[in-house]
């Protein structure tokens, strides 16, 4: 274990209130950014109008309501573990989980088994747990695009290119030490909030609320 890894443990279980206000605060951000950027395009209105229409018709708004609480519901899970992680320090936040070895000294204490972090076995780790990364936060993401992506094609282009690039950012980042991927997190993080933005203009439109 590197010195960057020296660390002075404080576990918090999560905090679930806290956490529901968070991702909603979160998803707020994003309806604003969707609702600004839709305010921005005046070419296609009545295109957009007749969209949400084929919605109210066939009572298809709820999909995109659910897809928005999917994707609220994914934030808050992968939110909830952080706080087990409380005052460790470094790339040691990049495991995803803490082993053990089977054997015991004579003290009757097992070594506890990370990522190697040094290197370029380091830098290999971590761009993998970048993957895993993607994986566990996307889900609701991946499942608007095409919904979303109905009604709103041009906004929906653009966050995938947005949300593509965070990612890159994000592994690049990753893979030189923890911390480094912070803007990478962000540009993705905004870009599936903006998504969950659109799918619940889209729901309210529907329903006549907005």
């Amino acid at each position: 274990m590197s010195a960057s890894t020296e660390s002075a443990p404080n576990p918090q279980p999560p905090n679930y209130p806290k956490l529901t206000v968070i991702v909603t605060v979160l998803l707020a951000i994003g309806f604003g950014l969707a609702y600004g950027v839709l305010a921005l395009d005046k070419s296609n209105k009545e295109i957009y109008d007749s969209k949400i229409q084929t919605l109210r018709d066939g009572d298809l708004q709820w999909i995109y309501l659910g897809l928005v609480l999917l994707g609220r519901t994914i934030a808050l899970l992968n939110f909830a573990p952080a706080g087990y992680k409380n005052g460790l320090k470094g790339n040691i936040r990049s495991n995803p989980f803490f082993f053990e070895t089977q054997d015991q000294d004579e003290k009757g204490k097992r070594t506890m088994v990370l990522y190697q972090e040094d290197g370029t076995n380091g830098m290999y780790n971590r761009s993998n747990r970048s993957v895993q990364h993607l994986i566990e936060n996307s889900g609701a993401f991946f499942a608007m695009i095409g919904p979303v992506g109905f009604v709103f094609p041009k906004q929906t282009c653009a966050l995938v290119g947005f949300f593509c690039a965070g990612r890159v950012m994000h592994q690049r980042g990753y893979s030189q030490r923890y911390g480094k991927h912070a803007m990478g997190f962000v540009l993705s993080a905004f870009s599936i909030a903006t998504m969950e933005g659109l799918a619940l203009i889209a729901f309210l439109k529907a329903q006549e609320l907005l």
